[in-house]
């Protein structure tokens, strides 16, 4: 397999109500990008926020009680542990310097998601408000623009436990299940896989991620061609990146 990873250059910047997937396909046409079947174009969620209006102005925003309690145990800005605790469905951790959530979508990541990069000053963006949508809306006007069939992921950037440093991760997919499913298949010795599963949207947003970069690149939208997504292809409306979510009884490391 040859897998090529093409950062797709001169995106726009991205104002509140733009249609994204149309200034996607022009974007494609000015780097003389035409899709084709089983291609996968990873978006960074900031870029459809923005579109979608999903941002905060931070002055505008009134602390809770509960909100100064949590600016007091990690040393935030009061403001800004608002705006977190208005895209949180639980709290995790919260200590000097570090807040970690569960978001309204059920991801596990620092600050609820809630991004002030690549934004303007004094605003910030959550992250969208339904990913998958935003990314069906997407696929199904590529597909119908370039007569194919194509998967979308939609990134975000985030930490790991147990390792340094942040990587590209999939919040929001069409056409592709977001994992692979090995159970029931041998390795090379014969011995039927009991338990292997492949976090593969994941690894494709972490792929793209190397393109994207993470301070002032710009690079918002990535393709990535010649990977055999046969075993996860799927219609635009038949996955969903809750299928890559560990329910919380089975999460031993919460």
């Amino acid at each position: 397999m040859n897998l090529e990873i093409i950062g797709i250059k001169e995106f726009p910047l991205i104002k509140k109500n733009d249609n994204l997937a149309e200034i996607i396909y022009d974007t494609l046409c000015k780097n003389n990008i035409r899709l084709k079947k089983d291609d996968v174009l990873v978006l960074a969620e900031t870029v459809v926020s923005k579109a979608e209006c999903n941002y905060v102005k931070i002055e505008d925003v009134k602390p809770s009680k509960e909100a100064y309690d949590i600016s007091d145990k990690s040393n935030k800005d009061p403001k800004q542990c608002q705006i977190i605790l208005d895209h949180t469905k639980k709290m995790i951790r919260c200590q000097p310097g570090l807040i970690i959530t569960e978001t309204e979508h059920g991801f596990i990541c620092a600050n609820s998601g809630i991004d002030n990069s690549n934004c303007e000053e004094g605003y910030v963006t959550p992250l969208p408000v339904n990913p998958d949508k935003s990314a069906r809306i997407i696929k199904q006007y590529l597909d119908n623009k370039f007569n194919t069939e194509i998967g979308v992921i939609i990134s975000d950037t985030q930490g790991r436990a147990w390792r340094v440093g942040a990587i590209g991760v999939a919040i929001g997919i069409s056409g592709l299940h977001p994992i692979t499913d090995f159970r029931g298949s041998t390795d090379l010795y014969g011995q039927e896989l009991m338990s292997t599963i492949e976090g593969t949207a994941d690894e494709l947003a972490s792929a793209a991620s190397l393109i994207m970069g993470q301070s002032n690149s710009g690079m918002c939208l990535v393709l990535i061609r010649g990977y055999d997504s046969s075993l996860i292809r799927c219609k635009s409306d038949e996955s969903t990146i809750q299928e890559i979510i560990r329910d919380e009884e089975n999460d031993a490391f919460r």
